[in-house]
Formats: C-alpha cells, structure tokens, sequence
C-alpha cells in the first residue's frame, strides 16, 4: 500500500518554532543542530538594561529586559527591527504590574510570539511586535468561593444559577491571579502556571482549554511529551512538592509523584519514555507511563540547572560550578567540565560539543566587576577549542545557538559570537571547503584543527549587495516509468557556509528556469507521495532530470544529500532543507513511522565506523525531533561499513556508501 505524503506546493515557508526553555523537549538551546566554529564576535547590541532569554526564529533574535522591553533583531547584522515594552500593556491589568518581576521566557509558534510577566500572558505578531491578544491568570468568583486562604472569602453578591452552575451576570468579584511559570507550547495550545491554578489555552486567540486547581505553581516551566504535560506543584499549605503528570487534552491528573521540598525547582526532561528530574542533589529517572522510581542518584553538590539530553547522555551544573554528563540508564557519572568557583555557568550542546557561559570577576580601578566568559568545549575530552570574553561587564545568562551563532545575554549586551563562513583548515585538509562532502574522510585521523590566531580580515564594505549572475536551464522532474511529476523546485547557492541565493519555483512538466550561473547549485525538488531529492548543478549543465522516490512503507531510500562535518556528526547548514522537507511529510502523514539508518565505508576500524554510523543517525532523529516530530514515531540505527552498496576499493564506491537511509515504517 502507497501512503500518500502531502506538500504544500504554494510557496510553502517553513517557520522556525521555539516551544519551550532552550528551544525544544532536550533543553539543549539550539534546533539545528549546527555547531559554532570560533569565538568571532558578530556583532552586538546595547539594551536598555540587563538582558534575558534569547530565542530565534526565522532569521530574528527575540529578548527582553529588566525593564520589561521585548526586541527583535535581525540575525545578521544586530539590527533592531522593532522594540516593545510590555509595562504599557500590563499596567492596564493591574497598577502594581511595574514593580514585579521581569519577563519570562519568550516562546514562537508560527508567526506568532509568546511571552509573559507575572500579570498576564501576550500574543505578538512576531513580525510586528503588535500584541494580538493577552490575557491574566484571572480566578473567577465561583473559584474564590470554594477556596479558604484569607484573600479569598465569600462574597454576598455571588449566587449558583441553575443546578449550582456559575451565572456570570450574578458575579462581582474576580482577581488576577499571579503567573509564577514559564509557558509551553505543544501542538495548537499553551500551558502555564499561577499560584493557584495551572491553565491550557488555545494559541490562535487565547481562550481556555481547561484548568487545574490542583496545580500550585511556584517557579519554573511544565514540559511535554505526547499528549503528556508534566509540571511541578509547591503545596505550601500542606508542605508538599509534586510532580505531576497531566493528560495535556483534558488537564486531567494520569499520575504524581511526591518528591523532597526543592532548594530551586527544575523540570524533567524525557528520553526514551523516562522522566529525569533534578531534586536537590540527586537526579531521579521515572517510568513515563507510571511515575514510579527506576533508580535516584545523588551526586554531592546541589543540582543548579534543569537536566539536558545529548549524544545518549544527561548533562546538567552543579554545585554552581561544573557541567556534569552521566548515563541516563544508569545515572554513572561520564564525564565533569569545571567553570571555576561560583561561576553560575550556563550551557548549550550541538551534539558532542558544549558550550558554557559563565561569570568571573575583573577588577576595574578599585572595583571587582563581573564579566561574562563563553567557552566551546568537546565533551570527550574537556578541551576548549575557543574561547570568548565580553568587552563590557556584566554577568552570563543562558546562552542560544542558531545557524552556527551563539547568541550570549551578558549584562545590558546581546552578543552574536561566531562566523557564519567556515575558517581555513590549516592541518587535515586541503584547505578548500566543499560542503557536498567530495573528499576522502580519514576516520583513523583526529578531526581537522582551526587555526584560531590569526585574526580574520573583514571584507570591504559594498554600498549594495553583489548582484548573482543568472542563466537558464531546463528542469524536469519524473516519477517511476519516467512519468512528470508536478514539484516544488528550491533554487539555493551557498558560499563559506552563507547563503547567497534562494528561490522557489512551481512547475508541472519540463521548465526552463533561471539559477544562478555558478558552480555548486542546489536544486532541491518535492512533491506529495515522494521523496524529497537534491542535485548539485554546475554553470556546464543545461538541463537537469531530477527522479523523485515514491514513499512505501517497506521500502529503504537513500537521501544523498545529509552532510556532515569531516569524522563528525555534526549537521551542515547544506543538509537542512532537504531534511526539512522529510518533516513536513512526517507532520502531514501522522501514521508513518521511520528508522534512519547510518552508513560508513570501510576506511578505518569497525569500532569507529560503527560509532560514527551510530551518532550519525542519532543528529538526524534528533533534528526531526527538535523541529516537532514525536520521538515515538522515531528511531535511529548505526550499520557501520557492514551493508556497502558500492566497491569500497575505489573513491566513489566509497563516498556512496557514506550514506543515509531512511526506512518507511506503517503504524
């Protein structure tokens, strides 16, 4: 049987979705999966007061302030596009609105931009900055009636309508209740917590799903996994601290779990149907579908982050000092990065890599003042590949990743740090970078080093970008027998790393269409009921066939186009499209199922290609999963260099069988 995919084929534009802290369900602060090379400094950006909580979305960094500002800049250049302060909105809820706490953690879901204080929540236009709509934690009168705490007592006026159901035209009393949780967002709802309730609304227009009363949110963030949200409950009144689980459709209770009263509440973060969460100084690992205990660890000092996933691992500070890695089928202890005393460091993880904000002091005239440090680590070894210091003082806050750029919150600044070009390999490598991986890959070889001394020459200032130069060239594209297939054509040319071009076309039968007149084209076609594909094109070709793969369960289809760093797994910016097309199959064919299987040649050990097939395949699933595919429907599998599909005693036998399948899986 063909399960059919479908595509929109109307100049579809994928939105990059940012649901919750760090970005998705492994809280590593990043959804791309592409590492950052140096420790270049961008750009930066000087706010009015200390900074927070930055996300990106869609080629725009989103932040607040102290002073309850939200700014959108441009990725890449740091420019301002607009600036909001919320106090204007919030001062209309409540008159002590500008003395409470800063704003929360932002959150993006389509065009729309998500954030709250402690009055209300807010709905952007991400674009604009124009609030759509907002709306407080409000306990109406039927609420108070039935609560006992001392702010709360009946009112005379109130009276049950018919069969004890709460008439709004018999109420006169209500308040806004305080938000005391960062909100999550999970399919078209969001949820978040008050003292006294913890509510589900929906995203397009902000009216209530459900709420809980059982919920008394303190701090922190609920997370989710499936149909599951998970949140924590501070029960002062009865000196009790609850993990609950909840049924995220009906807000229903499926399971709780009472744990020790926290020094600061964290959320758990899910990995293979297991909850890791953070107590004190231990980590405890839950059953998913039970909430019972399947081990609890302590490791000494008090446990300063929320648990992260990465490379089949659990990272998470302690003592407000190291990063630590253990194994989440045991909790033994990997791997520990010290950041020094009391440096409150903050992380994000591409992969092996990870990367610590942390603060030190400086002294200034007579002055201890602190500065902010962000170092890129390998988490094998320990060993910091670069490091970067803030000019200005102020201390780190959490740090977030995007298209290769760490974009680092220290005190009023918002740093961009990294290049978004590939530096010069100076050992291991030829010197010229080839992203659609024509080299040889040496995985006896340590990876290729950087050369990180010599300072990077900046390019001439040009009044106007340079113009590309175009040329026609005939596209067709078929199914099996030769059939044309109508199709979405993505027309893109990278240099270093940065996209230059970029263009989408419709056709429906052969075309003749305008690309770039230079080397190393992308054309990337797609279309519902097959396999995304892409072609590298040269200013030689004039026509170009491009045969699609139909999707059937059963079948196993090579993607040539995901590409890797040398002896990495780590994703290229050039392998992105083509997965995300694969997404938007996933999100539209909910029953499929898919096994991505990683391959090697035979150049190297067994053990090490095994391992590199395996990690391979793990940045592919785990890129599907940052960007909303449930890791149910997901698995990844290693094969080594045991299944070649080509002779390995020859150049091109072995860059064919580097490769990446896709198995199609029925539910």
């Amino acid at each position: 049987m063909t399960i059919f995919f479908w595509l929109c084929l109307n100049g579809l534009i994928l939105a990059s979705d940012w649901p919750i802290y760090k970005g998705n369900i492994y809280y590593t602060g990043n959804n791309d999966e592409i590492t950052v090379k140096n420790n270049n400094l961008k750009w930066l950006y000087q706010a009015d007061e200390a900074v927070f909580n930055p996300i990106c979305s869609d080629g725009k960094v989103y932040f607040t302030d102290l002073k309850k500002n939200v700014y959108c800049l441009d990725e890449e250049t740091g420019k301002a596009l607009w600036k909001l302060n919320l106090q204007d909105y919030s001062s209309q809820f409540s008159a002590n609105s500008r003395v409470m706490g800063k704003v929360k953690y932002p959150l993006i879901k389509g065009s729309n931009l998500f954030l709250t204080d402690s009055i209300a929540l807010y709905c952007l236009d991400k674009n604009t900055g124009k609030v759509l709509w907002a709306r407080t934690g409000f306990r109406e009168e039927r609420q108070l009636e039935r609560m006992q705490s001392w702010d709360t007592s009946k009112s005379s006026k109130w009276q049950p309508g018919k069969n004890e159901n709460w008439d709004p035209s018999m109420s006169s009393r209500g308040t806004v209740d305080y938000i005391y949780s960062n909100p999550v967002i999970q399919e078209n709802y969001i949820y978040y917590g008050t003292r006294n309730l913890f509510l589900s609304r929906e995203i397009r227009n902000g009216h209530l799903q459900w709420n809980n009363e059982q919920v008394k949110s303190y701090s922190g963030f609920p997370s989710f996994y499936e149909d599951n949200i998970f949140t924590q409950s501070m029960d002062y009144a009865n000196n009790r601290f609850l993990l609950h689980c909840l049924d995220a459709n009906s807000g229903k209770v499926k399971w709780e779990r009472s744990l020790g009263m926290p020094h600061k509440i964290f959320s758990p973060v899910v990995y293979k149907r297991r909850v890791y969460m953070a107590s004190n100084s231990s980590i405890l690992c839950l059953d998913l579908g039970s909430g019972n205990v399947l081990w609890q660890k302590d490791y000494g000092d008090l446990i300063s982050s929320n648990p992260s996933f990465t490379e089949r691992s659990i990272l998470f500070t302690a003592g407000n000092r190291s990063v630590l890695m253990i194994d989440p089928d045991t909790g033994k202890a990997q791997k520990k990065i010290d950041s020094g005393t009391q440096s409150s460091p903050y992380f994000v993880t591409v992969r092996d890599q990870v990367y610590v904000a942390s603060t030190y002091e400086k002294k200034v005239g007579k002055r201890n003042v602190p500065f902010t440090q962000l170092q890129g680590l390998a988490m094998n070894d320990g060993k910091v590949s670069w490091s970067f210091e803030s000019p200005f003082p102020g201390g780190a806050h959490q740090p977030v990743a995007s298209q290769g750029i760490m974009y680092l919150p220290a005190g009023n600044y918002m740093y961009a740090v990294g290049t978004d070009y590939y530096p010069r390999v100076i050992k291991g490598g030829s010197a010229v970078y080839d992203p659609y991986m024509r080299y040889e890959e040496a995985p006896d070889m340590p990876p290729a080093e950087v050369k990180q001394d010599v300072p990077q020459q900046a390019e001439p200032k040009k009044d106007k970008p340079e113009k590309i130069p175009m040329r026609d060239m005939k596209i067709a594209v078929t199914g099996p027998g030769g059939k044309n297939v109508p199709a979405e054509i993505e027309i893109k040319k990278w240099d270093r790393g940065k996209l230059v071009y970029s263009e989408k076309r419709q056709i429906s039968a052969p075309k003749t269409i305008s690309v770039p007149d230079l080397d190393d084209v992308e054309i990337t076609a797609s279309s519902g009921g097959y396999v995304p594909k892409k072609v590298i094109v040269s200013r030689k070709d004039k026509e170009r066939i491009i045969e699609l793969d139909e999707i059937k369960p059963g079948d196993s289809i090579i993607v040539d186009n995901v590409y890797f760093e040398i002896n990495q797994a780590h994703l290229r910016k050039e392998s992105l499209n083509i997965l995300d097309r694969m997404i938007e199959n996933l999100k539209a064919s909910p029953s499929i199922k898919l096994e991505v299987r990683g391959h090697t040649d035979s150049t190297g050990t067994g053990e090490y290609n095994q391992k590199l097939s395996e990690r391979r395949a793990d940045a592919v699933v785990e890129y599907m999963i940052k960007n909303g595919i449930s890791p149910e429907r997901l698995s990844a599998v290693g094969l080594g260099k045991d299944k070649p599909i080509a002779d390995n005693s020859t150049a091109e036998g072995r860059r064919k069988n580097r490769r990446t399948e896709f198995y199609i899986l029925d539910n």
